[in-house]
């Protein structure tokens, strides 16, 4: 709901692409976190729900069964362009009046008295009613500019993307996003084939 909200408030489309997806379990144990996840799902009003491995194979048809127990069904997943999104947000906060500086850098940050912020750059100091910490890669150091030590530190990861793969280049949709938790593999089809 989100992305679309920010797509009415800015023009900007943030490529929302929503294909549903399967968390895997290869082992019981793994299962029984999954049903902790589908039930706190259901709570929070989530419609999602476990599956078994012959369901998730019929939605995934790359699944090679041999090596899970069950699955977990959310009709919700999916992912957006992040380049489109930083835009998104960035137009429909100039929308409502917010200044963007491009090209610089926040070398500290100061509270002032009233509440506001005192941000520091490479180009001159800006006053600031509210600062997001969207630093991504480097937010634990942002963080620290505030005074917070902030329980996050960057994770290093390789992405593949395949050539195309017969199955996918058939679907006559989108194919599902798949996490192998035991395998530590998220996957997703990118143009005719899989980013793993």
């Amino acid at each position: 709901k989100l992305y679309k909200e920010i797509e009415a408030a800015s023009g900007q489309s943030c490529g929302i692409h929503i294909t549903a997806g399967v968390d895997l379990a290869g082992t019981p144990e793994r299962m029984d976190f999954l049903k902790v996840a589908c039930a706190r799902a259901r709570y929070l009003g989530l419609d999602m729900e476990i599956i078994t491995v012959d369901e998730a194979a019929r939605l995934f048809p790359l699944l090679d069964k041999r090596y899970f127990v069950g699955a977990l069904y959310n009709p919700l997943e999916g992912h957006v362009d992040p380049a489109g999104v930083t835009q998104a947000y960035a137009k429909a906060a100039r929308n409502l009046g917010a200044e963007v500086y491009r090209f610089t850098r926040v070398t500290d940050l100061a509270a002032l008295p009233d509440g506001a912020w005192e941000v520091i750059t490479d180009k001159g100091n800006l006053r600031a009613d509210h600062v997001v910490n969207a630093g991504g890669l480097w937010a634990r150091e942002v963080g620290r500019m505030a005074g917070l030590t902030l329980p996050v530190l960057a994770m290093e990861h390789q992405y593949l993307v395949t050539g195309e793969i017969p199955e996918v280049a058939a679907s006559p949709t989108e194919m599902l996003h798949v996490i192998d938790f035991e395998g530590e593999i998220y996957m997703r089809q990118e143009a005719q084939g899989m980013l793993i």
